[in-house]
């Protein structure tokens, strides 16, 4: 990377490093360091992982939740998905360095995007400690972060369990509706959902809200899995 690269990376992540040769190598993609011989950021990727999974836990732990919640609205924030879409949206795709035979495969949607995520996690934690690596994660998924602990009335548990099921190839998501009922003159719904493995009923006034609450219920069963 060039210094006016790495000016620019420092500027969309918050933070200016000591050793700026952590930086780089966070952007090292495999086939670009098999080909220079040079490490790869997959070392600083593992790194980045164990430190975003404890800085997320963290901030869950202070919302109250109780275990099962935790854990659900963790894999909401870490998996692949959302720190992919945090990359793509700061800019730092444009920074990575590719192979010559990597180079012209298409990585907009790719789980590279989040493996650089990681990296860059891991070489600030190396570089300024826990409180520089926090405040980056607050900085690219703050929002992220206070939908899925703040806003559960409005998470669309839905969305989020089709993201879930994705991002660890459990499959499709099926939704059917086992009963329509009356209550208190007001139509009732509830629906199943099997999902991973598991299935779970919900409730609601609606349809749709029998649906999500379903779905969250499923979150949960799959979160205590460990799935």
């Amino acid at each position: 990377m060039t210094e006016n690269e790495i000016n620019k990376v420092e500027q969309i992540i918050g933070y200016a490093f000591t050793h700026k040769s952590l930086l780089e190598r966070a952007f090292v993609h495999a086939s670009y360091a098999n080909e220079h011989g040079i490490p790869s950021y997959e070392r600083l990727e593992f790194l980045g992982d164990g430190v975003l999974g404890l800085i997320i836990a963290e901030l869950l732990y202070k919302t109250g939740g109780d275990e099962g919640v935790m854990t659900v609205r963790r894999s909401m924030i870490v998996s692949s998905d959302p720190l992919e879409d945090a990359t793509r949206r700061a800019g730092l795709d444009h920074f990575i360095l590719y192979g010559n035979g990597e180079r012209a495969n298409d990585h907009s949607d790719s789980k590279v995007l989040a493996d650089v995520f990681e990296a860059v996690l891991g070489a600030i934690y190396l570089d300024g400690g826990y409180k520089a690596a926090s405040d980056f994660v607050c900085r690219l998924l703050g929002e992220r972060i206070n939908e899925v602990a703040f806003g559960s009335d409005s998470i669309n548990y839905k969305g989020r369990l089709q993201e879930y099921c994705r991002a660890h190839k459990l499959g499709d998501v099926v939704y059917e509706l086992i009963c329509e009922t009356d209550k208190n003159g007001r139509p009732y719904f509830c629906s199943r959902v099997t999902a991973g493995g598991v299935t779970a009923e919900g409730e609601g006034r609606r349809k749709k809200d029998s649906e999500k609450n379903a779905a969250k219920y499923a979150l949960e069963k799959l979160a205590k899995q460990g799935q």
